[in-house]
């Protein structure tokens, strides 16, 4: 979250250790963006990509240094062994291409189908929900299942993603309350992705946003965690 937007004094060092399994996730979704974009990580220390098998990324005296294995075999790389992106699939359509001194690499990143990845954004919507209303939300009995989710993965989850802005600013709204059920909604941009976040058990918000964007002819927006069958998608 960006600075200023925490919760100093409303969770235990206990809980906010707990999870950081779903911070872990969060961060490697994002974590090429914000090594490209030169993002400083806590207490201003450089951006760096760890958290992948075939590609690391660090800040050296000479500027960014990437390394990504093409294959077919393994690769060194700052002391650490890369798997080649084929046998990972965590990045797809790797291509390489130098003319005229200039070398230009491409490749497709997979995001968003960690299923701690959506824990992950409950998480902050969460925390969003205690900073705008206050700690006592928190043990309203309409946020009992999405903290069962949060903690334990328990109970399905969706978030609406709706695709890159072209920039990469942060946003967290206050949190919404429709007329016609008494959970949350939670909309917010991180690093300029749009997700909302609902609260409801039975997903209702999502499923009327679904029909929404899909009526509308909206591209660009997903629903995650994917689901290649069943009542809610994407495109």
């Amino acid at each position: 979250m960006p600075p200023g937007f925490v919760l100093a004094n409303d969770v235990c060092s206990k809980c906010n250790n707990g999870f950081g399994h779903l911070d872990r996730a969060l961060l490697r979704q994002f974590e090429l963006m914000t090594f490209l974009g030169n993002v400083p990580r806590k207490r201003g220390k450089a951006p760096s990509i760890d958290s992948w098998s075939s590609i690391l990324g660090r800040y050296a005296e000479g500027g960014p240094e990437l390394h990504i294995n093409g294959g077919p075999g393994p690769a060194k790389a700052f002391g650490r062994t890369l798997k080649p992106a084929q046998a990972t699939k965590e990045f797809e359509n790797l291509s390489f291409e130098a003319a005229g001194g200039l070398a230009t690499v491409k490749f497709s990143q997979r995001f968003g189908d960690d299923p701690k990845f959506v824990r992950a954004l409950y998480k902050v919507a969460f925390e969003v929900a205690v900073y705008w209303l206050g700690p006592a939300v928190a043990s309203t009995p309409d946020m009992a299942a999405v903290k069962r989710f949060v903690r334990k993965g328990r109970g399905e989850f969706s978030a609406v993603l709706v695709g890159a802005s072209g920039s990469q600013d942060h946003y967290f709204e206050p949190p919404h309350r429709g007329e016609d059920t008494a959970y949350l909604a939670v909309g917010m941009r991180i690093f300029g992705i749009d997700f909302v976040a609902d609260f409801d058990p039975q997903q209702r918000l999502i499923a009327k946003m679904k029909d929404q964007l899909t009526a509308q002819g909206h591209q660009n927006w997903t629903i995650l965690p994917p689901r290649p069958e069943g009542p809610l998608g994407g495109r």
